[in-house]
């Protein structure tokens, strides 16, 4: 149970971190596929009773993106899906059709707001806009026939008949419908025009970032072709246009970070630090002196659960319950009164070191002048107090003080530091060496 909480922990930690560094490695290239739907806007027209909704198409897109600095990414689109119109008009001329296939691929800049300079680079919410140049293909056809090859008739009253309008003597005419089955190419009977152009995309979106790498946005294109016949007709100079809006997931490929490229994780998996035969994560001592025997978790052997290991404690078979010292012997009274005669063999020590007349102001004096000593030592930076006396350098100066002496040994008393007692000596000796 603890080597899974402690697996989980390290995956949560591990993600928390992944994540973080993923937000600052740079977007190299973005992938993106999508979906939406078209409108076409162009010389055909609808009535109040037609839906506009026969006029939307959907349509597929793909995109690269590459990103230069942190404002502006150049973006290779391609769009793939319909075109359609659908006229309707008691004017017997105006009841045209078309629908066309719609092929476009070009090249767009973007201009990101997600940039430090509008909105925070890591906001989960940003617009953009972008401006290209595309080549587009189209292909219009037009419903002109029933599923049985029979040609529409409008009459001026909106329906649709199999003859013409007053064509119906001897009652030989019969209403039929369309049925949208796209099935005749259209040409115009003067000019034989290209069935490709160019077109301007211009869009506005928003970015929605589940992840650092995983992207959703939201996008309305409004496309401004050089053609006016993509629906077969050229009534005007108004050149045809659409809309596509849409929706799109993109994956950001990042920059790979090298700095662990000669880091041997496996080896780090399986490392055991202390050679106890434990490996690192699931062993809750990593610092197991060499030759020791211990538990499953990696801990020393301790026979009688004193908290002292076996080869630390000095009375291996310690009754349970009993209070012991860090060297697992019992604390008796004889022990205790030892303890004692120390710290009064330390204190007497100190007196005689310090003089009789080592009034606080006089230790406050000596502790000046080591501090000036120390300041006036320009022969490198870093302490030289030995290792082993470091501890009592409470302050981090470098330097020790008359009170952090007396912490020092207070503190060995108290059992809250790892001062024995001849470092306690070697302490009072560098007080005045230093």
């Amino acid at each position: 149970m603890r080597k899974a909480l402690l697996l989980l922990s390290i995956f949560f930690v591990g993600s928390t971190f992944a994540q973080y560094e993923e937000d600052e490695m740079p977007d190299v290239l973005t992938v993106g596929v999508g979906a939406g739907f078209t409108s076409f806007l162009g010389d055909l027209t609808l009535e109040s009773n037609v839906s506009k909704l026969s006029n939307i198409r959907p349509t597929y897109n793909f995109n690269l993106e590459r990103r230069f600095g942190q404002v502006v990414g150049v973006q290779l689109d391609a769009y793939y899906g319909k075109l359609a119109s659908n006229e309707r008009s008691k004017t017997i001329e105006n009841n045209r059709n078309f629908e066309s296939s719609l092929l476009q691929v070009g090249a767009n800049f973007v201009f990101h707001f997600d940039n430090d300079l509008v909105i925070h680079k890591k906001s989960p919410f940003s617009p953009y806009i972008s401006a290209g140049f595309h080549f587009m293909s189209f292909d219009p056809y037009g419903d002109l026939k029933d599923k049985n090859g029979v040609e529409y008739k409008y009459w001026d009253n909106g329906t649709i008949w199999d003859v013409n309008q007053g064509d119906t003597v001897g009652g030989t005419g019969s209403q039929i419908y369309r049925d949208y089955d796209y099935e005749t190419q259209l040409t115009d009977s003067i000019e034989s025009y290209n069935r490709w152009t160019f077109a301007v995309p211009l869009t506005f979106g928003l970015k929605w970032k589940f992840t650092p790498r995983l992207q959703g946005r939201v996008f309305g294109t409004y496309n401004i072709t050089f053609t006016d016949w993509i629906d077969n007709v050229n009534a005007n100079d108004n050149k045809d246009k659409y809309l596509y809006a849409g929706f799109s997931l993109h994956y950001v490929i990042k920059k790979k970070d090298h700095k662990y490229d000669d880091v041997d994780f496996d080896a780090l998996e399986n490392s055991d630090k202390d050679g106890d035969g434990v490996i690192d994560t699931e062993d809750f001592c990593q610092n197991t002196p060499q030759g020791i025997e211990v538990d499953k978790s990696g801990c020393p052997l301790d026979a009688d659960k004193d908290g002292v290991p076996d080869y630390m404690d000095k009375e291996p078979d310690t009754k349970a319950g009993v209070i012991v010292d860090e060297e697992g012997r019992e604390l008796t009274e004889e022990l205790l009164a030892e303890r004692m005669a120390e710290k009064e063999k330390i204190v007497e020590e100190r007196k005689q070191s310090f003089s009789e007349d080592a009034t606080q102001a006089k230790l406050d004096q000596i502790s000046k002048e080591i501090e000036q000593k120390a300041g006036n030592n320009t022969g490198g930076s870093g302490s030289n107090i030995p290792l082993e006396l470091q501890e009592a350098d409470i302050d981090g100066n470098g330097i020790i003080s008359s009170k952090e002496i007396s912490t020092a040994i207070d503190g060995f008393f108290e059992g809250s530091n790892n001062f024995s007692v001849k470092l306690l000596h070697e302490l009072i000796d560098y007080f005045f060496e230093q």
